[in-house]
């Protein structure tokens, strides 16, 4: 595997970990996820539609605070 679809795989196991233990609804753990979001965002042009799609419904949920299901 390239080196950068080892770190885009890091960081969106690492995104869906935070959002699994609800981090993004905790002032202190939102910075956290905003920073993973942010890390997953540079890669966006290389990404798949299901990337894209995972990461634009994680924006949803820190945007109007709601618990990840």
């Amino acid at each position: 595997m390239s080196q950068i679809k080892e770190k885009i795989k890091s960081n969106f196991d690492d995104l869906q970990a935070a959002m699994e233990s609800q981090k993004h609804l905790d002032s202190e753990g939102i910075n956290e996820v905003l920073a993973l979001i942010e890390s997953c965002s540079k890669y966006w042009r290389v990404l798949d539609e299901e990337h894209r799609d995972y990461l634009n419904a994680v924006r949803y949920a820190v945007e109007e605070d709601l618990p990840w299901r």
